[in-house]
Parts: structure tokens; sequence; C-alpha cells
């Protein structure tokens, strides 16, 4: 059943199957079709014939449901980020960053270069959601008081300026509001000291912004959103395909809980498996996890056991 869009939009976005190799590739030649399509026409002097027409609307049409199949993806991507984006940021903000990269990694993918069109839009999808991040992150920190103090005045305001029916001046706020004239001036000037990251550090345009040259201790969000993301997608993917032994090996052979590898030799003594049988299992237990569609975006470096 359709999820409603109204109680859980997330849902919608992530409703789609993820499409077959065969249904993939036939959207995305479709598709390109109706790209080079259109080229020819905007080139062409003379109004284009319908079957020209079709072929560019047949191929906006595939680019669409391209998306739709892949914006699952985007939404895993995106839980990924949402540590270290900032309060000020909602998963549905990280999601609307990440569908731009998708969008610019289909429209970008060419199957004759690249492999499979989810691992190839994934570095897409990061990329835009790290610069969004970023581009946002340049907004202004004030202390949580300022920002309280703040919702309190354009309430004020709001709502002074609906009863009398315009703006109000600054002393009737300060009155709605009960500070002190003394208040009103610490308020006004705790927001003038503080100074926009975008701000022009020389007097050129051509200058370095504030923010560019402030060291951000804070985090590095490429760092901290990429790292473990691998391995918590996959732990998660394996607790919903693998079994039992099958998630042990893998585990163990790939060092997800200390860090270190353990040998087809060591694992089959444990588990009293000759080396050849425990490699049987991981083998089968990786091919269970390609079939993941979050899996499926980090095929590159899924290897054989």
């Amino acid at each position: 059943m359709q999820p409603d869009p109204f109680t859980n939009p997330i849902a919608v976005l992530t409703h789609h199957p993820v499409l077959s190799r065969e249904s993939e590739a036939a959207l995305i030649a479709t598709m390109r079709a109706g790209a080079e399509a259109q080229k020819a026409a905007d080139r062409g002097d003379s109004p284009a014939s319908p079957e020209v027409v079709h072929r560019i609307t047949a191929g906006t049409e595939a680019r669409a449901t391209l998306v739709r199949h892949n914006l699952r993806l985007v939404v895993a991507i995106a839980k990924r980020y949402r540590r270290v984006a900032g309060e000020h940021l909602s998963l549905e903000d990280l999601i609307g960053f990440g569908t731009i990269g998708l969008l610019q990694g289909i429209d970008r993918f060419d199957p004759r270069k690249a492999g499979k069109l989810s691992t190839y839009v994934t570095w897409w999808v990061r990329q835009a959601i790290t610069r969004g991040i970023m581009d946002e992150g340049r907004l202004i920190a004030l202390p949580i008081h300022l920002h309280e103090r703040l919702a309190a005045h354009r309430r004020a305001h709001s709502q002074l300026a609906q009863q009398l029916g315009r703006e109000p001046t600054p002393e009737e706020v300060t009155s709605a509001l009960g500070w002190s004239p003394a208040k009103a001036v610490s308020v006004a000037a705790d927001l003038h000291d503080a100074s926009s990251l975008n701000v022009r550090a020389g007097v050129d345009q051509d200058s370095s912004e504030l923010g560019d040259l402030l060291p951000d201790s804070r985090y590095d969000p490429e760092h901290d959103a990429l790292e473990g993301a691998l391995q918590a997608d996959i732990s998660q993917a394996m607790e919903r395909l693998l079994t039992e032994h099958e998630r042990q090996f893998v585990r163990a052979h790939f060092g997800f809980d200390s860090g270190q590898k353990v040998t087809l030799d060591v694992i089959g003594q444990q588990a009293g498996l000759t080396r050849d049988r425990v490699r049987q299992v991981i083998v089968g237990a990786l091919d269970k996890l390609r079939e993941d569609p979050v899996v499926q975006a980090y095929g590159a470096l899924l290897r054989d056991a």
C-alpha cells in the first residue's frame, strides 16, 4: 500500500523497489536517447518531428523513473550525515541536498565508462550533501539565550503588527516583552557584536570570507560522515540478510569488531570447518549483501573472500 505523504513523507521516497539490472539499463538507454534527441532539436532550425518529440518525452519520463527508484539510496546516505549536520538541518534538508547530487549523477552517468548506476551516483550524492552541510554551516552561531530572546522578539513584533495594523516601534515591542530599556540595549549590542562568517575579510569582492580564515574544530563533515558509514550500512544489511554463522564469518574475516582481519584458516579452526568451506560461506554471504540497495552503492569496495 502506498504510504501517506502527509504522515510519513520519507516512506513515500523509499516506497519504490530497486530496479532490476535489465530495467535500469533500458531506462538509461531511453534517457540518453531522449537527451541526444533534445540536443539535436535545440540545434535544429525546424520544428521537431513527432518521433523526436516522443523520444524526448520518453527520455524525460525514464529519467524521472530512475530518480524515484534511487531515492531510497539518497535517504540511506542522508541518514549517515545526521550526526554531523547540525541542529538547524533536518533529514529532509539532507535528502534535498542528496537529491540534487542524484540528478547530477544520473545525468552524467555513462554505462560504457562506469559500472552500476547506484555506485556511480553515490559519490555525487555524498558530495552534494557534504557541500550543503558546509554551506549551511556558515550560518551565524549565537548563544542559546540569544536565540530564545530573538524568538520572543519576533513573536511580540508579529503580534503587535497584527493588532496595530502597522509596524510597531522598538519601544512598543520592548514594552510588550516586559524588557527594561537596559535589557533591550544589551540584546541589541550582543547581536551587533556577532559577525557573520560570510563577511569579506578584505575590501574587495575577491577577498576571503571570515569563515574561510577561522579554524573550525567542531567537526570535519566529510571525515566524520564517511568514517564508519560503510561498516554501519553493511552491519544493518547483515542483520537482515545473513544467518548467524554468515554474520560471524564475515565480521571476523573483514575485522568488523576488532579492526584485525582473521584468516580463513583461523575461522575454520574455531568453527570446526575447512578453509574452503569457510570461504564458500563468506562468498555466499557477500552475494546476498550485494543484492541490498544500499550495499550496492559500495560494490566497488566489496571483494570476494
